[in-house]
């Protein structure tokens, strides 16, 4: 192949990237990927029975998506999950289908306006949705437990902060805007001495009472609703801050980070977990998300190692150590100036 026909080629992938958005959500949405996984193995004729769907069309999805890896098999042995559609089904613990349902429902329409944010600096998704997201996700409680949901689905790494942060001596931590707790009650699961707080937005503790950190950890967890933008819970030696400064503008994060350290003493210790940009090379998740957060949240960005440093000097702190998580996130560890 030529290297113009190979650039060509390669030009057209990108510009299809589209097709394989909308084919994992529906096949997601529609059961599909359910339906084969009660069978076992399943044809279109029978899946198209289950799922209301045209024969031919579901064949040709199916024929897709196993190209995509997503299921193996053909219409005269039936279809099979593979790993990777495994990830979508709905029974399995570590699924993540609520991570593709939002990106194909609401972030994939903001990516669609993607001229508004080159246009204006601001929200795509604000632009479509009438709403910047968090004010959306307060009033649309579903959405608000699938963005939830897939935020955690999302985060296999979760296992791995603890390995690469040693919270077995913290006496208290204190996990800001942390969600519904799944990186806490991993924490909590591997360290028996700490108690700890899950701080976030009052309709974010009230989703979270049916979680593992509220009925596994009730006795070691206090559930706190407020508003990180006023003020932080206090004394805790450890604060969490995962993915969440990249939600925001350098000013937003000053005033986080500066509640964050008016709450600490002087020997507590700050653990952020976010993306940064320019440490991992030959790839563009980070660059990516680093167009997804203006998409999705207008003043939204991941930043590099200098920014963040920059960040936390103004806010009071000083940067100890960054360390490497799988899925290109990294841990940066800061401690308080004195």
């Amino acid at each position: 192949m030529s290297m113009r026909h190979a650039a060509g080629r390669r030009l057209i992938e990108l510009m299809t990237g589209f097709w394989k958005t909308q084919a994992v959500y529906i096949a997601t949405e529609l059961g599909v990927i359910d339906e084969i996984a009660a069978a076992g193995r399943a044809t279109a004729g029978a899946l198209a029975l289950e799922t209301e769907t045209d024969p031919d069309a579901l064949g040709r999805l199916l024929l897709f998506l196993a190209r995509l890896d997503v299921v193996t098999g053909d219409e005269r042995t039936g279809y099979a999950l593979t790993p990777v559609g495994e990830l979508l089904r709905t029974d399995v613990r570590d699924s993540m289908r609520d991570h593709v349902r939002i990106y194909g429902s609401h972030f994939y329409p903001a990516w669609g306006a993607l001229t508004h944010s080159l246009r204006t600096g601001g929200s795509a998704f604000s632009h479509v949705f009438g709403a910047d997201l968090f004010p959306y996700l307060q009033e649309h409680p579903e959405t608000s437990l699938t963005y939830e949901r897939a935020m955690v689905a999302g985060t296999p790494f979760f296992a791995e902060v603890g390995r690469a942060f040693d919270f077995s001596t913290a006496r208290r931590i204190v996990d800001v805007a942390g969600g519904h707790g799944a990186l806490l009650h991993e924490i909590l699961n591997d360290n028996p001495g700490p108690r700890a707080v899950l701080f976030d937005a009052p309709h974010v503790i009230e989703e979270s009472r049916g979680h593992p950190i509220a009925t596994h950890h009730a006795d070691r967890c206090e559930r706190v609703a407020g508003n990180f933008f006023e003020e932080v819970p206090r004394g805790g030696d450890v604060y969490l801050l995962s993915r969440i400064l990249h939600c925001f503008d350098d000013e937003a994060c000053r005033q986080i980070l500066t509640n964050c350290r008016l709450a600490m003493g002087p020997d507590a210790r700050l653990v952020i977990v976010e993306r940064v940009l320019g440490k991992d090379a030959g790839s563009s998740l980070a660059e990516g998300y680093n167009m997804h957060m203006l998409v999705v949240l207008g003043g939204g960005r991941e930043r590099d190692e200098t920014q963040y440093r920059a960040l936390l000097d103004k806010a009071g702190f000083t940067v100890a150590d960054i360390r490497p998580l799988p899925l290109e996130t990294h841990l940066v560890v800061a401690t308080p100036k004195h």
